[in-house]
This record gives structure tokens, sequence and C-alpha cells, in this order.
């Protein structure tokens, strides 16, 4: 154990010249404050470049909606009796009927809405995935993240 100590003895002593030659730090937290400082403004850069980003996607993302927004989308039933209208965002703006469809009774015509309905839903969502894929590779991600929105 004398060895030991000694040992430790002589690191303290090599620790104490530096300190003196460092100006009151050791030179071992010189160096870890140096790599601290270096670490955390790499990764407060990456923040700020994280931050600008989510920005831009926010701002992209919002121009998209009001896009989506201000475009119709019409869907038919077969024959084209009846005529449903949606936004892009899946908002119902008006439904057509014709005489025709009117005269098939309550429960054709109401198969009749449904399907119309459905065909305008699914050109919508289509047009949404289309602008969400093409605002993602505009920002350099993969394409396919609206897969999620089946």
């Amino acid at each position: 154990m004398g060895s030991t100590g000694c040992k430790w003895s002589h690191q303290n002593q090599e620790e104490e010249a530096t300190t003196a030659k460092t100006g009151g730090r050791s030179l071992k937290v010189r160096l870890l404050q140096e790599c601290s400082r270096g670490i955390l403004g790499n990764m407060q850069n990456l923040f700020e470049t994280l931050k600008k980003a989510q920005m831009v996607v926010q701002v992209e993302a919002v121009r998209v909606q009001k896009e989506l927004a201000a475009t119709e989308f019409d869907g038919y039933c077969e024959g084209e009796l009846v005529k449903v209208t949606l936004t892009g965002n899946q908002q119902p703006l008006r439904t057509e009927i014709t005489e025709a469809a009117m005269e098939l009774g309550s429960e054709k015509l109401s198969l009749l809405i449904t399907e119309a309905y459905k065909e305008a839903h699914q050109k919508s969502v289509q047009a949404m995935k289309e602008r969400m894929d093409g605002l993602a590779q505009s920002l350099g991600m993969p394409p396919g993240l609206s897969e999620g929105l089946k």
C-alpha cells in the first residue's frame, strides 16, 4: 500500500504543478470544459438547424393545407345521377341530385349519394397524399411518408 500512496502523492503533485501553470484549474478540467463546450456548441447548432427546419415544414404544411382547402373534388355515382363535391381537406361543399335519381326512391338515392361521396373522398385523399409526398421530397425527405394516411 506504501507504493500506491507514493504514486497517488506523486500524481497529486503533478496535478498541483499543472494547476499552477494553467491559472488555477487543472489541465484535465480545462480539457473537459473545452470538450463540453465543443459538444454543446455542436448540439446547439444542431438544435438551431432542427428548429429552422421545423419552421420551414410548418410554413409549407400550412401552404399545402390552404391549397387543398381551395381545391374541389367531384365524385359521381354510376350514370352520373348524383354529384358530390368535397374540398381537398374532405369538407363537403355540395351535392347535386338529378330528377332521374329522385325518381329511384329514397333507398336507391341513398346508395347513389354514398357512392358519389366515396369517389370524391378518394380523389381528395389521393391529392392530399400526392401533395404531402411532394412537400416531403422538396424538403429532402424520403417519398412515401404519407402511406400512414390510408
